[in-house]
C-alpha cells in the first residue's frame, strides 16, 4: 500500500522544498492567441478562443520511493485551488509548497474543483465568486470556461461557449496523473524543480469522444458537459523538467 507523505507533524521538518509549475496554452503545437487567431480541430473545423479559464486543485506529488505528497489544506481559505487564465500571465506559474525532499516521478491533480468545496458556498480568494466562475443559479463552480467564435457554429454570431461544471449531482472534474519520466523533480534544499506543463486544446475535440462544433456549440452546466469533460484530462501533457537551484526569495 502506497505510503502518503503530509506537509504536517514529523515531516513538517524537512518539508524544506517546492515544485514550481509553468502551463503554456497551445493547439496543436502553435502557441495559443488569444481574439484574432483561428485553429483548425482533428474534424476539419476552424475556432478561436477570446477567454480561457479553468481551475486546478487537490494537487498530489509521487515520490520515486513509492510514497505520495499530498500539500495541506485549509478548509477556510483557497490554498491549493489554483484558477488558470490564458489572459493573464502570473496565473500560468505557481509553487507547490512544503515539499519534503526527494525525487518525484509523477503528479496528480484534479481539473476543477472536489465536490466538498464545489457545494460548500461563497468562498474567498481563487474561490470567490467574484472571479466570475460560480454558478449562483446552482451554488457550484465552474470548472472550465472556454469562449470564442467558430464559423461552423450555429449560435448567434458564431460563438462558441464551452462552460464545465458539476450537474445534476454528477461530478464534472476530472483527475489527471501525468509521470515526470525519464526525468525526476529534485526536491532538497538546494534545488526547486519547475515542471513545465503545456495544454493542447486541440484534445478537446478528438480526446475520449470526438467533438463537432456544428453539433455542439453551446454547453452551460447541460448534460453534455459530460462529454468534453471526459476529454479534459488528455489537455495536459509535461513538456519537460527543470532542476533549478531555489531562489534565495523564496527561501524566507
Amino acid at each position: 500500500m502506497a505510503v502518503m507523505l503530509a506537509a504536517c507533524g514529523r515531516h513538517q521538518a524537512t518539508a524544506v522544498g517546492a515544485v514550481a509549475l509553468e502551463i503554456t496554452h497551445q493547439v496543436d503545437g502553435q502557441a495559443l492567441q488569444l481574439h484574432e487567431a483561428q485553429y483548425p480541430t482533428p474534424q476539419g473545423e476552424r475556432f478561436s478562443v477570446d477567454k480561457l479559464r479553468y481551475y486546478l486543485s487537490n494537487f498530489r506529488l509521487h515520490r520515486r520511493d513509492g510514497q505520495w505528497f499530498v500539500p495541506a489544506v485549509d478548509a477556510q481559505s483557497s490554498k491549493g485551488y489554483y484558477l488558470v487564465d490564458a489572459a493573464d500571465p502570473a496565473s500560468l506559474r505557481f509553487r507547490i509548497e512544503a515539499v519534503p525532499p526527494g525525487d518525484y516521478d509523477g503528479i496528480e491533480f484534479l481539473v476543477g474543483v472536489d465536490e466538498a468545496r464545489n457545494h460548500a458556498g461563497v468562498q474567498s480568494g481563487t474561490l470567490d465568486p467574484a472571479q466570475g466562475l460560480f454558478w449562483t443559479w446552482k451554488s457550484g463552480y465552474i470548472f472550465l470556461q472556454l469562449e470564442g467564435h467558430s464559423p461552423q457554429s450555429g449560435a448567434d454570431d458564431h460563438a462558441l461557449t464551452y462552460h464545465l461544471g458539476s450537474v445534476d449531482a454528477q461530478d464534472r472534474a476530472r483527475s489527471v496523473y501525468l509521470p515526470l519520466a525519464p526525468s525526476v523533480a529534485k526536491v532538497s534544499e538546494r534545488i526547486e524543480p519547475e515542471i513545465h506543463l503545456y495544454v493542447d486544446l486541440a484534445e478537446l475535440f478528438r480526446g475520449t469522444h470526438e467533438i463537432r462544433i456544428a453539433q455542439l456549440n453551446t454547453v452551460m452546466g447541460s448534460s453534455a458537459g459530460k462529454t468534453l469533460s471526459d476529454n479534459l484530462p488528455g489537455l495536459f501533457h509535461v513538456d519537460h523538467v527543470h532542476n533549478e537551484p531555489r531562489h534565495r526569495a523564496h527561501d524566507s
